[in-house]
């Protein structure tokens, strides 16, 4: 497995990644699937990398907003935002997640942020419980709804 930086050759992927993680998934958060237009929108204004395995099968992606990237949901002055973090079914569990987080933290970083966040859904429990284990923490105080449900903001100081 490595990571290398996604290109359009990747949308359709990236697109059913996303599909797979997120439509349906829980009981708030998006119904309908992804199109490729969302992942041409992301892709305008955030770095997105993907994990890919064998002869370049994309099982893993993440995006990262620089501080000020329009497209930004929950980020403020100085803040990156990592957000859409999909690994497919078949290989969660095996660290893909925590690489793509920790990769993401060394970008944010390099761009000199200050702090990095995202948001996640409440039924997102794993997740939850990567993201406090590489040091994020919760702050409920930023939480906000959106049409799809309540978003969970959390930060990580850089």
């Amino acid at each position: 497995m490595h990571l290398r930086e996604a290109d359009e050759g990747d949308a359709g992927a990236v697109a059913a990644l996303w599909t797979e993680a997120y439509a349906d998934a829980g009981p708030e958060g998006r119904r309908e699937p992804y199109a490729l237009q969302e992942y041409f929108a992301v892709a305008a204004s955030a770095r997105v990398t993907v994990a890919v395995e064998g002869a370049g099968e994309v099982i893993a992606v993440a995006a990262l907003f620089p501080p000020g990237a329009p497209g930004r949901s929950v980020a403020g002055v100085g803040e990156a935002e990592f957000a859409r973090l999909a690994v497919t079914a078949g290989v969660r569990r095996r660290g893909i997640g925590r690489i793509l987080v920790r990769d993401a933290t060394e970008r944010a970083r390099g761009l000199g942020a200050e702090r990095v966040v995202l948001w996640s859904r409440p039924y997102q429990l794993a997740a939850h419980l990567l993201y406090e284990s590489l040091g994020w923490r919760r702050v409920p105080e930023r939480d906000e709804d959106d049409r799809d449900g309540r978003r969970l903001v959390f930060t990580l100081d850089l």
